[in-house]
């Protein structure tokens, strides 16, 4: 089950509830118990190791002098 993150418009309060895909139209509340609460939208936590993932990497010339034998 994915992991929400909420903030209360009243209090200010962010939390996290852990709810199901079809989740939508459940009656979410903060921990203080206010029902104004709304979804907080964040990027995703990827990382990208190594060369290659960028349009500013090149391969090495020993791979180029590898394959071009």
């Amino acid at each position: 089950m994915p992991l929400y993150e909420y903030s209360c418009s009243i209090c200010g309060q962010n939390f996290e509830k852990v709810l199901p895909v079809s989740s939508e139209g459940l009656d979410i509340r903060c921990p203080s118990g206010h029902r104004k609460v709304h979804q907080v939208y964040s990027p995703p936590l990827i990382m990208f190791k190594g060369s290659g993932f960028y349009s500013t990497d090149h391969r090495s010339d020993t791979s180029t002098r590898k394959n071009k034998s």
